[in-house]
């Protein structure tokens, strides 16, 4: 029999982490196997010890005899239960069991269930006929490798050779060997840090599970794993999607507060929040993630009045000079329904002024004139004591003064060329200038010459070209935007609290859709532009994640072809620019097939139709759970396959709730929160 295994010595680490009887328990044997599956002859006695084998259950199988450890075979096979298969005498049995169903029928006068189900079987028999086969997948094998001078578990995703198959045992892990099994993490050359994300499930009926203290052998992923990298959530609404999410986000921000003690870089999130569910504390959780602290987690939303400093204010500020990129962005959407000229040019041009080029901001100066002129015409408030700065020669200033018939600049220089101009004299001063110049008016005509002033003249007059346009109407629904009290950029502001390392979430639960959408998008464009920035510098982009919900309609195969969509952008640029972006959605064809291609992690709860359990069936092997996808709609009952894990994992997902809160309350050296008294 040695010579059957040559060189092959006791394995004392699958032994201590799969094979001791406190972590595995004997269920049958191997009947018959190859490569790719393996029948297991089992018995009811075995299952009922084990506390029921359930479809999907993991097994291991092992050639080991602990008796005799001179002939064992140092490799564990790893297999799932698919489903049953037929042994070779049981079609026999099967009869057999057929005829006395028949003969109790016929000869009791009592033919009801009860007296049918009791009928006796002799003890020869009935053992017969409780051997059943299962039919198993070969997942892979364990095996036991030296790696710089230690004994390490090791786990290769397939068989390199089989034995016959009387040698096999077949065992089902429990406790903390099922832990190992499905917790087990291969080498990716990324760091390694393990947190609980919650329990093995196999079945969504858990009664001989629980009965049998076998109802939480702890999963354990990577959390690195989801740093930089796409994280897919699968499922219908209502089943788990955004509570998974929250438990990533919280793991994560722990990891981002260690790298911060250690003086590396910290990870910032960004949230995009429709619901408001992230922002608030909701009746499935008892918290949110709000409740991590308001030093490191900040809300951005429509309507803050500034009383909670770490509430923040969503809307733009049209008016302010520091906000003009997200203004003109917003403006360049609110156009391109409208087909003139003056779109285009409108939208390819800055202005911003331009650091020690005095020409340039001149001009941009007298364009961003004009263009407050065309918001008031719309009707946005104007911030109080609002002046626009110009720069205009002295001589039009006084053609101009003469034609209102009083003086509307304010000196704001060391000439008089420099000056202000007033909310209540700025759109008189705007119309007098082009009316000047339709005059021919040298001085206005030189004034209003720029590409700037061209472009955003016609949303103030209406006129393009010798024909009437719509201009500033164009602008009525981006009054929501507008609050006057906004003092930066959002974009900017939200971008600065990522690099530092926060979290930040957009809270769009308030708002009309279109707005929303708007903004949303105005803000993940001026991500990719400061991450590109720093990347094309030469310097390595800050961490940061993007939490999408709706992906279905970011990131459809339509959209995937426009390169200039900020999503599709999002999804193909990501990993060079160090963003990790998580996904959530229950239409899983709705989404690009080339985004799912580079997908590391998914975590797929109950979807309900086999349009989306087919289209998941096309990545590793979750097509042999399509049927169980579809059947079972427990909240948080997800299949797991991240980029560490070789295979999928049945979890029962843990509840976000405040421990994990206080968990990352500690990592950031805050006090924990104290549960609140009840009425």
């Amino acid at each position: 029999m040695t010579d059957l295994f040559p060189g092959v010595g006791a394995g004392s680490l699958l032994h201590s982490q799969l094979l001791a009887d406190d972590r595995s328990t004997r269920v049958g044997a191997i009947y018959r196997i190859d490569y790719g599956e393996a029948i297991v002859l089992t018995h009811d006695k075995w299952k009922f010890d084990a506390g029921g084998i359930p479809q999907f259950s993991f097994l291991l199988a092992t050639a080991q005899d602990i008796n005799t450890p001179e002939v064992d075979d140092d490799e564990v096979l790893l297999l799932r239960v698919e489903g049953t298969a037929p042994l070779s005498m049981e079609t026999d049995l099967h009869a057999v069991r057929e005829e006395s169903l028949r003969s109790a029928l016929s000869s009791n006068d009592n033919p009801a269930p009860s007296s049918v189900l009791d009928v006796d079987l002799d003890p020869f028999t009935r053992n017969r006929v409780s051997f059943t086969g299962l039919r198993c997948r070969v997942l892979g094998t364990f095996y036991e490798d030296d790696v710089d001078g230690r004994k390490v578990l090791e786990f290769g995703a397939d068989v390199d050779n089989f034995y016959a198959t009387s040698t096999y045992r077949v065992l089902k892990p429990v406790g903390e060997g099922l832990s190992t099994v499905a917790s087990y993490l291969k080498p990716t050359g990324r760091p390694q840090e393990r947190v609980r994300i919650g329990a093995v499930r196999y079945s969504a009926t858990r009664r001989r599970a629980k009965t049998s203290n076998q109802a939480d052998a702890a999963v354990e992923v990577n959390i690195h794993d989801f740093i930089g990298n796409k994280t897919a959530l699968l499922g219908m609404t209502r089943m788990g999607k955004s509570n998974t999410a929250k438990t990533i986000i919280a793991r994560t921000f722990v990891i981002s507060e260690r790298q911060r003690a250690a003086a590396g870089n910290p990870i910032g999130q960004l949230i995009f929040d429709p619901q408001g569910e992230y922002a608030n504390p909701n009746t499935q959780d008892g918290t949110e993630i709000a409740a991590i602290g308001a030093n490191h987690v900040r809300i951005f939303k429509f309507g803050a009045d500034g009383s909670q400093p770490h509430v923040k204010p969503l809307n733009i500020n049209f008016f302010s000079e520091n906000q003009i990129d997200a203004v003109q962005g917003l403006i360049s959407e609110a156009l391109s329904a409208e087909g003139s000229g003056y779109v285009k040019d409108f939208a390819g041009t800055s202005y911003a002024d331009v650091a020690g080029d005095r020409s340039a901001s001149t001009h941009a100066q007298r364009a961003r004139m004009v263009l407050y002129g065309a918001l008031m015409r719309a009707g946005f408030t104007v911030p109080q004591n609002f002046r626009a700065r110009i720069n205009m020669s002295g001589a039009l200033q006084q053609k101009v003064s003469a034609e209102l018939g009083r003086i509307p600049f304010t000196q704001a220089g060391q000439t008089v060329n420099f000056a202000t101009v007033g909310a209540a004299d700025l759109e008189a001063v705007v119309e007098k200038v082009i009316q000047l110049r339709e005059g021919g008016d040298q001085d206005a005509t030189d004034f209003t010459k720029d590409i700037r002033w061209k472009s955003v003249e016609p949303i103030f007059t209406t006129q393009s070209g010798g024909r009437s346009v719509r201009g500033w109407r164009n602008l009525n629904p981006l009054r929501p935007f507008h609050s006057p009290l906004t003092q930066n950029d959002p974009a900017i502001e939200i971008y600065d609290e990522l690099v530092q390392g926060r979290i930040v979430i957009v809270d769009l639960h308030v708002g009309a859709e279109s707005v929303t959408k708007a903004l949303s998008e105005d803000i993940t464009r001026r991500l990719l532009s400061r991450q590109t920035e720093v990347f094309t510098s030469g310097s390595e982009p800050p961490h940061i994640q993007v939490m999408l919900e709706e992906a279905h309609n970011l990131f459809s195969s339509d959209r995937y072809k426009d390169d200039l969509d900020v999503w599709v952008k999002l999804a193909k640029e990501a990993s060079k620019l160090n963003l990790g972006m998580t996904y959530a959605t229950q239409e899983v064809s709705g989404v690009a097939h080339q985004v799912k291609a580079n997908t590391a992690n998914w975590v797929v709860a109950h979807l309900n139709n086999t349009t989306e359990v087919n289209e998941l069936a096309k990545f590793y092997d979750f097509g042999s759970f399509k049927d169980a996808i579809i059947a079972s709609e427990d909240r948080g009952y997800v299949r797991l396959k991240t980029l560490s894990s070789p295979y999928i994992v049945p979890v029962q997902i843990d509840r976000y709730n405040v421990a994990l809160v206080n968990e990352a309350r500690a990592a950031a050296g805050d006090p924990p929160l104290t549960p609140q008294p009840g009425p």
